[in-house]
This record gives C-alpha cells, sequence and structure tokens, in this order.
C-alpha cells in the first residue's frame, strides 16, 4: 500500500518544491488537495500546468494518486438549481481523469466545520431526507456517466451529521444503480469525533471503499491530529481490518492540525515524521 501525504500540508509552497518534499520524507504517492485542484482549475492554461504537474510528480516517483473536489460541494442541491455547480464539478473531474488520478473525494452535502457540536453517540445520522437523497442521486447519476470508461471514480465522503456512517453512503451509490465509477472514502477523523466505530464502517464499505483520509482527534472535535499521537483512535485494530479487506487505495495523510509552524525547517521536520508515522502504522499488526 502506498504512503500519501495530501499536499495543502506544504500549500503556500511551489509545487514543486511539495512534490521533492514530500519524496524527500519518505512518501511515494499524493493526494492533490482541493485548493491545489482549484488553482489548475483557475489557472491560464489548466491542462498545460496540469501536464507539468504530473510530469514533476512522475518523475520523482511520487505519482498524484487521489484529490478533492470542492470543499463548499453540496450534492443535495436540486440540480435545476445548481447547474453552475454541475458544470465546475465536470471540470474538476476532466482535471482528474486528464491527470490519471484513480480516486476523487467529494463531499455529498455541506461539511461542518472544526468547532461544530458533536452530535450525540446515542443519536447517530440516519441519513439524508427524502428530498435531498433524489437530489443526490441525479447528481450521482449524472457524474458516474460523465466518468464512464475513465480512470477516475467518484468517492463519496463521510462527513459528521447525515452521512455519518458507511450505510448512508451505500444506500445513495444503490439508489444510483450502484454505478462502478462511485465508491466511498472514509475520513477517520470524521468518523471519530462523531461517536462512529472505525471496525464497523470498514466491514461494512469492505468493497466500496477506494480512499482515505486519514487523521486521529479525541473524540470532541476534527483536529485532524496524525495518528499515534494525543489522539484515541485505535490505529493497531484499524490496520488490521484495513489490510484485511483488500482495500485498492493509497494511504493517505489529511493532517491539517498538524502543517504550522514558525519556521519552514520546522514545518520539513513535521513531514518527514508524518511519513515516520505512517511507515510505523504499516508495520502493526
Amino acid at each position: 500500500m502506498r504512503i500519501s501525504m495530501w499536499t495543502s500540508f506544504l500549500y503556500g509552497r511551489p509545487f514543486e518544491s511539495i512534490v521533492r518534499s514530500f519524496r524527500k520524507a519518505g512518501f511515494d504517492s499524493a493526494d492533490l488537495s482541493a485548493e491545489h485542484l482549484q488553482e489548475l482549475l483557475h489557472s491560464a492554461r489548466p491542462l498545460e500546468q496540469a501536464k507539468q504537474w504530473r510530469s514533476l510528480a512522475d518523475g520523482l516517483g511520487l505519482p498524484l494518486l487521489q484529490t478533492h473536489l470542492a470543499l463548499e460541494t453540496d450534492l443535495t442541491l436540486p440540480l435545476e438549481e445548481s447547474r453552475k455547480q454541475l458544470d465546475s464539478l465536470k471540470r474538476q473531474l476532466e482535471l482528474a481523469m486528464f491527470l490519471e488520478i484513480p480516486a476523487a473525494v467529494v463531499h455529498v452535502s455541506q461539511c461542518s466545520g472544526i468547532d461544530t457540536p458533536v452530535p450525540d453517540a446515542d443519536q447517530p445520522g440516519t441519513g439524508l431526507d427524502p428530498a435531498r437523497e433524489e437530489n443526490a442521486v441525479r447528481y450521482l447519476t449524472e457524474l458516474s456517466a460523465f466518468l464512464r470508461r475513465s480512470p477516475t471514480r467518484l468517492a463519496l465522503e463521510n462527513l459528521f451529521f447525515a452521512e455519518l456512517r458507511a450505510a448512508n453512503l451505500i444506500r445513495l451509490i444503490e439508489l444510483a444503480g450502484r454505478p462502478a465509477e462511485v465508491g466511498i472514502c472514509l475520513d477517520t477523523g470524521h468518523l471519530h469525533c462523531s461517536g462512529g466505530d472505525q471496525i464497523e464502517f470498514l466491514d461494512a464499505a469492505a468493497g466500496y471503499l477506494i480512499a482515505l483520509h486519514v487523521a486521529d482527534n479525541t473524540g470532541v472535535a476534527d483536529y485532524h491530529m496524525l495518528p499515534l499521537g494525543r489522539g484515541t483512535i485505535d490505529w493497531r485494530q484499524f490496520m488490521r481490518k484495513l489490510k484485511s479487506i483488500d482495500y485498492p487505495g493509497i494511504f493517505n495523510l489529511e493532517a491539517s492540525g498538524e502543517n504550522s509552524a514558525a519556521y519552514p525547517e520546522i514545518l520539513d521536520a513535521k513531514l518527514e515524521y508524518a511519513a515516520k508515522v505512517v511507515q510505523t502504522l504499516m508495520r502493526l499488526e
């Protein structure tokens, strides 16, 4: 399994510097962050810029194997009233397909922020209301048809409330006709601070899981910590289960709670530490 960091960890540096730093730290793949995908989308020559970035990454042995569509995406909006969003998503997916990125992660609805109160563990999310569910299914039908015969698949990310459980995401996929172009992304931090169970999610999502956002927290809020630190996810148990389900994707860190530092060399040291954390996780049994 390849190990990955999402490119926003060093956002603000030139892209070449980012991928060189990732490779030097020990990562062997990368997640093109939503911020970088938007940067490509709004550049003067998106495909030319994308080709340069892919050439840089591939040349370093750091393929771009995952990306994230716009964070503000809401697939539960009526399709007729959100054509601008649909057109933007298709342009983003065109870039993902051009880059031959296997998994493009998307929010089904608006993501709650870091300070959003955690729902009561005894009141788990129960899915979308019928109207929003129907809207999401229409979006998935449209986007899966757009992706047909391409190297890219759409990965639905679990959020905090309506999309809390794997069953909710699987229901949407099934209602859309179980298109091969749609799978699931597990965000471990979202699940943990929402009172969910990592092992139950992995069991339920086996066969659908194509992407990971790996981060830890204490169960209070989504602080995007590195694993094996102050967080409270049982990583030994998680790794044992992940290895057992034949997950085809990359092990990707989304540790935005760790990417601040007073000096660049400190951030570089944090990046190297993050790679060592993942290498340790890979050895857990």
